[in-house]
């Protein structure tokens, strides 16, 4: 058997030669290799790591996703009348990446999600989805619905819960992704603008929305009621579409509003490149309605508030010069903190106040894994930013995957 050597490159001084620990043509038949470190503390962050999977001519990556700070996923292809998919995996944070069989690695169109802990979902469009609860090592079909309905795996990167809104409006439902699809819990009827559902760390439930420009938001229980909130105004322009957002500990509840463009009439939208929105979102045909727009609309900077003794507090953004029309990220980094990802920039806000992120890539998108793990793009194929930890104490790892 012919091995495809990759590289590392750990640091700006030190190079090795790497076996990649991957193969063009045979399936890996046993487990992904132990991580180099402790389990359940992330991998010691490499300035760069720059794999070569060693694939024939012509195959190009489609999507590299994370899990967490340890487990990803590479998805290559390679077109002509259908394309051909390849598919791998990494458990070391992106060091080492060994082939998954895919299910079904012709189709007309091919897509990946990272799901929450082991659960991987593939897209083998028009025929199937595939879900996998072992990181790849096995897959089970689910329906392929061209209206855009997604497994209910597809959701588990979020938590347990999700949002459930009927195409043709009406009212929507929570819903449990555990529990298959005979569960659900309708929204109440006040709070029928919701549309976008986050879990919390500590068990609660957070809806929210925007109501004729109104922002709408209220937390609870799936099993029990729901308490609105309401949001104080701020500077800004109208609002279009709002989510909540928290630490990885728990400790720190945001509020974030996109704003409408800052002259619609005169100045187009600046769309961010389709390859970088967020991982959690189904191709455009294919996902909750707004969730695509939010992520790849440019509008500017967003506004903000934080959840402080029950209420939510405005944090206008400040110290920064908002290119208008342009996209903006925010994902929360712990300890109070936000991290802003916008054009030829990447910092912290704190307080609103914004401030240089020392040591950060200059990002297109930035956003948070399940562990905390801030996780980033720019405008290159295959190219990720991982950085563990909490707060401004950070080191970025740059993912590199090539055919």
């Amino acid at each position: 058997m012919a091995h495809h050597w990759g590289r590392i490159l750990a640091g700006t001084a030190l190079s090795l030669s790497v076996l990649a620990a991957a193969t063009a043509c045979d399936a890996d038949t046993g487990r992904p290799a132990a991580a180099p470190t402790t389990p359940g503390h992330a991998p010691p962050p490499l300035a760069e790591v720059k794999v070569d999977l060693g694939l024939p001519e012509g195959y190009a990556p489609v999507s590299v996703e994370f899990a967490d700070a340890w487990h990803g996923y590479a998805l290559f292809v390679r077109c002509g009348t259908l394309c051909d998919a390849r598919l791998f995996h990494t458990a070391d944070g992106g060091r080492t990446w060994r082939p998954r069989e895919h299910p079904r690695p012709e189709a007309k169109n091919h897509q990946l999600y990272s799901g929450g802990g082991h659960v991987v979902v593939l897209l083998a469009e028009p025929h199937s989805w595939y879900v996998s609860r072992d990181a790849g090592a096995s897959w089970q079909p689910r329906p392929y619905d061209a209206r855009g309905r997604t497994p209910v795996e597809y959701h588990s990167a979020n938590g347990t819960y999700y949002l459930d809104c009927p195409e043709s409006g009406g009212r929507c439902a929570v819903r449990d992704w555990t529990a298959g699809t005979g569960w659900r819990r309708d929204v109440p009827a006040e709070l029928a603008a919701a549309r976008s559902l986050t879990n919390g760390r500590d068990g609660r439930i957070w809806l929210s929305g925007v109501d004729g420009g109104r922002i709408v938001t209220a937390v609870g229980s799936a099993g029990g009621g729901f308490t609105r909130l309401p949001v104080p105004d701020q500077p800004g322009r109208a609002v279009w579409n709002a989510r909540v957002v928290t630490s990885a500990d728990g400790r720190d509840i945001w509020l974030v509003a996109g704003q409408e463009q800052a002259d619609a009439a005169a100045a187009p939208a600046r769309l961010a490149p389709a390859r970088l929105a967020p991982a959690r979102l189904a191709p455009a045909r294919l996902a909750p309605v707004g969730l695509v727009a939010s992520a790849r609309k440019g509008t500017g900077l967003p506004l903000l508030w934080r959840f402080e003794a029950g209420a939510w507090v405005p944090y206008p953004i400040r110290g920064i010069e908002e290119k208008a029309n342009w996209p903006y990220s925010v994902a929360p980094a712990g300890g109070g903190l936000l991290v802003l990802a916008g054009p030829e920039l990447t910092g912290y806000l704190d307080g609103g106040a914004y401030s240089p992120a020392p040591g950060a890539p200059r990002l297109d998108w930035v956003g948070q894994l399940p562990d905390g793990t801030l996780f980033g793009r720019d405008n290159r194929p295959g190219v990720t930013y991982l950085s563990p930890g909490t707060g401004p104490a950070r080191t970025w790892s740059t993912v590199e995957v090539s055919a």
